[in-house]
């Protein structure tokens, strides 16, 4: 029988996976020691609903999702760099979804002096490890972000005749160049003439320099990734103390939107990215402000798939507000400030009977017991 826990946690998973986004849930819980276990339960029944509605998109639409893996890489590169993705009425139709978890411990971050810049690097860094590096790097390059169809069109790609046509041109120039050099150097009755030389050379160079600086910048994105981007900006006085150094984060920001709305029509299922933010209130006042600032401003867009869960105790949060000098002009209430940062809260109540029994069936197990679960969690997982 399902415990007190798994009720509330199932009712919150089903309202995620109704909600528009973004999303702040206030996930308030007053025993830190069992937060994790709450939000795994969140997550395990959040993946079960998924399945469901996969399992119902297919009935609707028979085309089968995919991912960016073997075949599927190759299927999205081409399409990244030939064709223009399109939201069709059917892709704003699909139910079927995809959460990708993050986990933010403030923690881990505490003794820096930007704790916000964490939130946003761990962001970037599990999304780029998610879809691969590859694929973000080529979307840095040659990526769009999709526009909206025009009338009843279904069609969700489009070619990029301008993109098609530069790159067949550059290859025709690199021909003629290589021809006309080759000629010059090998054509008994062409080798005296200098000009030739230096006009085949010229036009190779040209044609193959443009090549060679698209794949540079595809390697330059691939090895320099946003993560080391940001950590770079934060650590640099020189962008610290300028009002474009914001501007400068927020646009890795929205080209990580733009990549996100690119795999949902590759993908044919709609993405939701959840970070669960924890630890919080065991950091300095100001840090919690901090965190909470950059959930508002910095990373609240319109079109952002993002679900941030605020997994706090707010009878410790709320006094750490207080202390700061963030809640000018709301009467120094942390709870106002708190409500107003949070668009869906959602309390979990002390551990019931039921669950108490569960937990002390859990403490009294063997180990090999424990063992086999932990193994078989993993599994299910994968």
């Amino acid at each position: 029988a399902p415990t007190e826990d798994d009720i509330y946690c199932r009712c919150l998973s089903k309202t995620l996976c109704h909600v528009p986004t973004p999303v702040t849930v206030g996930f308030y819980a007053p025993c830190g020691h069992r937060l994790y276990s709450l939000l795994d339960k969140v997550s395990a029944f959040i993946k079960d609903e998924t399945s469901r509605r996969e399992a119902a998109e297919l009935v609707r639409d028979p085309r089968a999702p995919r991912r960016p893996h073997g075949w599927g890489l190759f299927q999205a590169l081409w399409l990244l760099t030939f064709y223009e993705p399109v939201l069709t009425e059917s892709h704003l139709r699909r139910q079927n979804l995809e959460f990708l978890f993050i986990r933010f411990s403030a923690w881990e971050y505490a003794g820096c002096d930007k704790l916000w810049a964490g939130l946003v690097t761990t962001l970037c860094h599990n999304v780029r490890r998610h879809f691969g590096a590859l694929l973000l790097s080529v979307f840095h390059v040659v990526g769009s972000r999709p526009r909206v169809a025009s009338g009843f069109s279904q069609k969700e790609w489009l070619l990029k005749k301008g993109t098609v046509l530069k790159l067949v041109g550059l290859f025709l120039l690199l021909a003629v160049g290589v021809a006309v050099l080759l000629a010059a150097l090998l054509v008994p009755g062409l080798k005296e003439h200098r000009a030739l030389k230096v006009v085949g050379s010229a036009i190779a160079s040209l044609s193959g320099s443009s090549l060679a600086l698209g794949a540079f910048s595809v390697l330059k994105n691939l090895l320099v990734s946003e993560k080391k981007k940001i950590e770079r900006l934060a650590d640099s006085e020189r962008f610290a103390a300028q009002l474009g150094f914001m501007s400068k984060i927020r646009a890795e920001v929205e080209t990580l939107l733009d990549f996100l709305a690119f795999m949902e029509v590759f993908e044919r299922r709609r993405l939701r990215v959840v970070l669960e933010i924890t630890s919080l209130d065991v950091c300095y006042p100001d840090k919690v402000a901090g965190v909470l600032n950059a959930v508002g401003t910095l990373l609240a867009d319109a079109k952002a798939p993002f679900v941030f869960v605020l997994a706090v105790d707010p009878s410790v949060i709320v006094p750490c507000l207080e202390q700061t000098g963030c809640l000018k002009g709301l009467a120094d209430n942390g709870y106002l400030y708190l409500n107003r940062a949070v668009t869906l809260p959602f309390s979990i109540p002390a551990m019931g009977a039921r669950s108490r029994l569960r937990g002390l069936e859990a403490a009294i197990e063997t180990r090999e017991d424990l063992v086999y679960r932990v193994i078989a969690a993993n599994v299910e997982r994968r």
